[in-house]
């Protein structure tokens, strides 16, 4: 059986992430996805940073996460230190986590 593409999920009032983290794990037998989450949308700021960090975190190859995203997790490296030593992660982490609210005004492209 030909394997596909993975199916894109948009993910809506998304809190911390947690439905994403659900189809983002779920895995066919090849280690090839069967959804791709596209896009989180929270307007809670606090959820926000967690929805954004798991996005960086899913940039890297199952197992492959740099070190440093451990020393951010124990408290020994800043978050900026983290997003600006892996710079295209962290862009397309951005592009999958909006801290936006829903029904208002956005000027992002």
């Amino acid at each position: 059986m030909p394997v596909g593409k993975p199916i894109p999920v948009i993910d809506l009032f998304a809190g911390p992430g947690g439905l994403g983290e659900g189809f983002c794990a779920l895995g066919r037998p090849a280690g090839i996805p069967r959804f791709s989450l596209r896009l989180s949308i929270e307007k809670n700021p606090i959820a926000h940073q967690t929805l954004e960090l798991r996005a960086f975190f899913r940039q890297f190859p199952h197992g492959k996460a740099p070190a440093a995203y451990y020393e951010y997790l124990r408290g020994r490296l800043g978050r900026n230190e983290l997003f600006e030593a892996w710079p295209q992660a962290a862009a397309e982490a951005r592009r999958e986590a909006w801290n936006v609210e829903l029904g208002k005004v956005d000027d992002r492209p």
